[in-house]
């Protein structure tokens, strides 16, 4: 039985392209999903939205040249990418040379090569380090993606992205004896000097003692709060998960359901950056219902919604329209997905639209 599981395994990892088995088996759960006879699915998500959304939020320089990189990339198809750019930054190597091969200007093996760059070099970082993370971080993101990087190459990394995007560490901030700064400064600043705002980037935080055992609320540009309550510096005893020991642990707790969670600047960038990018998709599910739509003229014949939403993930919208109607659908979607109000009017955002009767992110 053992012989015939090991078989097993090594058969579906090959068939999956070398990639790890929970993430084959995962890739199983959407393709369950399929559309009525007469029925299609149409889709769309944000290009590496989560990746735009970070240096929107710091709105410093740094943060807007980051973006540029998008708004070249997303109106010219010859302008290289944030991943294949940030992977060589890391290395010191053309963007342009690279972003031919990888489009396939250059011949098959090229190609593999810079696709090979783009989703290590690039694309791993900046999934992985946007947020504050470091060496462990980054390894789990790339086991992820069928990356391996030993510890020497991994830390190299951290520490060349963290060189080449200064606008990320200033964002996250510090709060010392030799000043206050960014998120983290504005944080505890706010905790230091209740019911009063402190700002950094596009947020601001403003500590209230009175509610919910004192508690810390972040301001998003959206309108939205985010709240961490009954927060503080505290010392508690919690599990290792390396060794399993009980160790003690000073840091800012805060209560979240029935238990705790610590507080850090990477935790803060990350809570914004999701928070927001959730509020972007809520939005655009909100201008998809018939009842609050502010584009019946797109969704409505004769007062009847033809393309209804029928599910949504983190990141993506699900419609489905008649087979008939999906080159149509697809174009809408992607219409009302690039609206942009003027919260946001000056964040970059693209939609990917894919059309199919079942839901997978494959391309098969």
């Amino acid at each position: 039985m053992t012989e015939l599981n090991e078989a097993f395994l090594e058969n579906l990892s090959q068939s999956a392209g070398g990639l790890a088995v929970g993430k084959v088996l995962s890739m199983l759960v959407r393709p369950s999903f399929i559309a009525p006879k007469g029925k299609t699915f149409v889709w769309g998500d944000w290009s590496a939205i989560e990746a735009r959304v970070l240096p929107w939020l710091a709105g410093s320089t740094g943060g807007e040249a980051q973006l540029d990189i998008f708004r070249k990339s997303d109106i010219d198809e010859s302008e290289p990418d944030v991943y294949i750019r940030t992977a060589c930054a890391l290395i010191n190597e053309d963007p342009y040379w690279w972003w031919e091969c990888y489009r396939g200007l250059h011949g098959e093996d090229l190609a593999k090569q810079a696709s090979e760059l783009r989703q290590g070099q690039g694309k791993v970082p900046v999934l992985s380090l946007g947020f504050g993370g470091g060496l462990g971080a980054l390894q789990a993101m790339a086991t992820n993606y069928g990356v391996f990087l030993d510890d020497t190459r991994a830390q190299w990394v951290v520490d060349t992205w963290r060189a080449t995007n200064p606008w990320a560490k200033e964002f996250w901030g510090s709060h010392d004896k030799y000043g206050s700064s960014g998120l983290w400064g504005a944080a505890n600043q706010a905790l230091e000097n209740p019911n009063q705002a402190f700002v950094a980037g596009r947020v601001a935080y403003a500590y209230d003692p009175s509610y919910m055992g004192g508690t810390l609320f972040c301001a998003l540009p959206c309108g939205r709060l985010l709240s961490y309550p009954d927060i503080r510096w505290r010392t508690r005893s919690v599990k290792d998960k390396s060794t399993g020991e009980m160790k003690e642990v000073t840091a800012l707790w805060f209560k979240k359901g029935y238990g705790w969670s610590t507080l850090w600047y990477g935790k803060l960038a990350e809570n914004i950056t999701q928070a927001v990018a959730g509020s972007i998709l809520r939005e655009v599910l909100v201008w998809l219902d018939p009842d609050f739509t502010p584009f019946p003229e797109l969704i409505l014949r004769d007062g009847q919604p033809w393309m209804p939403v029928v599910g949504h993930t983190h990141d993506e919208g699900v419609t489905e329209p008649a087979e008939d109607d999906a080159e149509e659908a697809a174009t809408v979607l992607k219409q009302i997905m690039e609206h942009r109000p003027e919260w946001r009017h000056d964040l970059p955002l693209v939609s990917e639209i894919t059309t199919k009767w079942y839901y997978s992110k494959s391309k098969y």
